[in-house]
């Protein structure tokens, strides 16, 4: 079932809600975000992503991501990625009609530039925020190297072993917690 206009405009600004922080950190308030489908077309070897000429024309960088038919997306890690503007875009990119007569532009996905995805945005996010200074960066990482320098465990006795798998496992947990606070 086709979704409406209505419903289109609003899945789109909830996708490019996940990209804010980008586009106000890099001042482009009023970036072209134009999420699209990724497909093979018959015939070709790789990916690709369409354009309507109305949105060539526009003359801008244009920011994507890869959604269903229904603008879902389809990357767990909502990679943001630019067609940055080409003047030749239409000599360079070909033209297809669809069967209902609407033509589109094939752009290959190795055109398209990784700005972000999530993984890198929680980074960001994780070092902005302050959650730890370097010398508690260093403490965290001495002590968890401290827990995975384990004796050979066949002249470690088991009870030793056990222990030193279960404080492993502590730490671990401590960690997730911490991580999970700052998604």
């Amino acid at each position: 079932m086709a979704i409406t206009t209505a419903e289109r405009k609003q899945r789109v600004s909830t996708l490019k809600e996940e990209h804010e922080d980008y586009f106000q950190t890099e001042g482009k308030l009023k970036a072209l975000y134009i999420p699209k489908m990724a497909y093979r077309p018959s015939g070709k070897d790789e990916l690709h992503v369409s354009f309507f000429p109305s949105e060539m024309e526009k003359e801008e960088d244009i920011y994507t991501e890869f959604v269903s038919i229904d603008y879902v997306s389809e990357d767990p890690k909502r990679t943001l990625y630019l067609l940055p503007y080409n003047p030749h875009w239409k000599s360079e990119y070909e033209l297809i009609t669809s069967n209902s007569g609407f033509q589109r532009h094939m752009i290959p996905v190795s055109e398209l530039k990784v700005i972000n995805d999530v993984t890198d945005r929680n980074k960001d996010k994780l070092s902005t925020a302050g959650m730890m200074d370097n010398a508690t960066t260093a403490k965290m990482v001495g002590k968890v190297t401290d827990l995975f320098s384990l004796n050979n465990p066949d002249e470690t006795p088991s009870s030793a072993l056990v222990d030193k798998l279960e404080e492993i496992n502590q730490t671990l947990i401590t960690l997730t917690k911490v991580i999970l606070k700052y998604r």
